[in-house]
């Protein structure tokens, strides 16, 4: 069954773990927000832009999800897709809690208050589908150093806080992921010694097909470094959790599958990057590199790309970012 190997759906897919499709650019499948509910506080990851943020609140309290009860606000990294209405989140849930902290790195704190030009490359993209960005204040933040330890024994893992549910701990922790960004982090719980969840964020590329365990690149410019991406999924392959969330989009199911999808990604990231280098070396133009790298591309989705801008706006930045680490083109 298809929902056995990929989870698409808004609900519970654990016993503390919502997913929410908050049908961001007002399309279905386009980004995941994950929220855990404990028996003493919730914690979110990633939010969305200044676009998604009413929308989130909503899904929240239909889920019943406690607006006070939020601990931590965690980030994968600092794209406006991903994290741009956090400015705008942080400032409705102060006034439910006020010890309400944005759990994230240094690097990440400087890139979300430092959005001007980040902002004006998203918005030649996508237009104003971007939203907008505001400063976050200094006390809304509590930094901290992603991990380095890959340790293929959970409970050997580094942590940063432990909640409960229904009595049993589960335990936070933070990894260092760079590649697509050189602020990417990714959120694991681990319960009973073993990795319940990880989020994946863009680290392990995106999903765009619901019933098939094929992805996309995320080369985005301008920070996309190719040199730090693949060592990343390298020290991933060590883990084995029961569910990886993607940023973009949905969660798969159980350990072999996730072995599975980052094989297929580290061997198609390999196969999209020779595929760049040889149309570049007949055809020296972005247009026609473009052109010859669609095909690829849109047999790996079953999404409805006909004549979509979003989707459009992704290709052409996966490919302009891969030519950009390739010294092809400059920012």
């Amino acid at each position: 069954m298809v929902q056995d190997l990929i989870t698409i759906e808004t609900g519970k897919i654990n016993e503390y773990l919502y997913h929410i499709d908050v049908k961001a650019y007002g399309t279905p499948r386009m980004l995941s927000i994950f929220v855990g509910q404990f028996d003493n506080c919730s914690v979110l990851i990633d939010c969305g832009s200044s676009l998604d943020t009413k929308k989130l609140i909503r899904f929240l309290k239909k889920l019943k999800i406690d607006l006070s009860s939020f601990k931590y606000l965690i980030t994968t990294h600092h794209h406006f897709d991903h994290n741009g209405g956090l400015w705008q989140l942080y400032e409705i849930l102060k006034d439910y809690n006020p010890e309400v902290k944005i759990l994230t790195n240094q690097k990440t704190k400087e890139l979300l208050n430092n959005y001007e030009e980040h902002l004006a490359r998203g918005k030649r993209t996508y237009g104003n589908l971007i939203g907008s960005m505001k400063p976050i204040e200094e006390s809304a933040f509590q930094i901290v150093d992603p991990s380095i330890n890959f340790n293929s024994e959970a409970n050997k893992l580094d942590f940063i806080d432990s909640f409960t549910i229904n009595g049993s701990e589960v335990k936070l922790g933070i990894l260092k992921t760079p590649g697509h960004t050189p602020d990417h982090q990714c959120p694991i719980f681990v319960k009973d010694n073993l990795i319940d969840f990880i989020q994946l964020g863009e680290s392990v590329g995106t999903i765009y097909h619901s019933s098939e365990l094929i992805t996309m690149p995320t080369s985005m410019p301008t920070y996309y470094n190719h040199e730090e991406y693949m060592p990343t999924l390298r020290n991933l392959k060590n883990l084995f959790p029961t569910k990886a969330g993607f940023g973009h989009f949905g969660v798969i199911n159980g350990k072999e599958n996730f072995r599975k999808i980052l094989l297929e990604h580290e061997a198609f990231m390999k196969e999209f990057r020779e595929a760049i280098i040889k149309f570049y070396s007949k055809k020296p133009e972005t247009r026609y590199v473009l052109e010859q790298i669609m095909p690829m591309l849109i047999s790996r989705t079953d999404l409805s790309i006909v004549d979509n801008p979003v989707f459009n706006g992704i290709a052409l930045g996966i490919v302009y970012g891969m030519m950009m680490d390739l010294g092809y083109r400059n920012e």
